[in-house]
């Protein structure tokens, strides 16, 4: 697979998670055992991240903004890829509160035979 492919296939799997909206969709996105860190915290384990995404989709009534900025994908090979981009996404929850969020997220993602996944993936809120 040629770099602009997989510069496309890599981009287009962010934009399909990023637009996910419900949590096992999300977790689709992840090797088992990927390596997760947010806001300066990195969890002990994939199945801590895996709980809070299983309790924070649920509260979510209505999905308003998903969007990818500053988008770069570096090709490290046939079979992984970095992708790094500002982001935008915003939500109202189940209690009609809405948050904005933005920030910067990458994700080392590694081709496996049922798609690419991710294996490390780094995200950091500015609001």
């Amino acid at each position: 697979m040629q770099n602009a492919a997989i510069e496309d296939v890599v981009g287009r799997t962010a934009t399909e998670l990023l637009r996910a909206k419900d949590a096992a969709t999300v977790l689709s996105y992840f090797e088992p055992d990927a390596t997760i860190a947010r806001n300066g915290y990195l969890y002990p384990s994939f199945d801590a991240f895996a709980k809070d995404i299983r309790d924070s989709y649920p509260t979510i009534r209505q999905f308003n903004l998903a969007a990818w900025d500053d988008v770069r994908v570096d090709v490290f090979g046939a079979d992984a890829a970095v992708f790094t981009a500002t982001f935008r996404w915003a939500s109202t929850d189940t209690a009609g509160v809405r948050e904005d969020i933005q920030g910067v997220w990458s994700a080392v993602f590694v081709r496996h035979e049922d798609g690419w996944k991710i294996r490390q993936r780094h995200e950091s809120f500015v609001r």
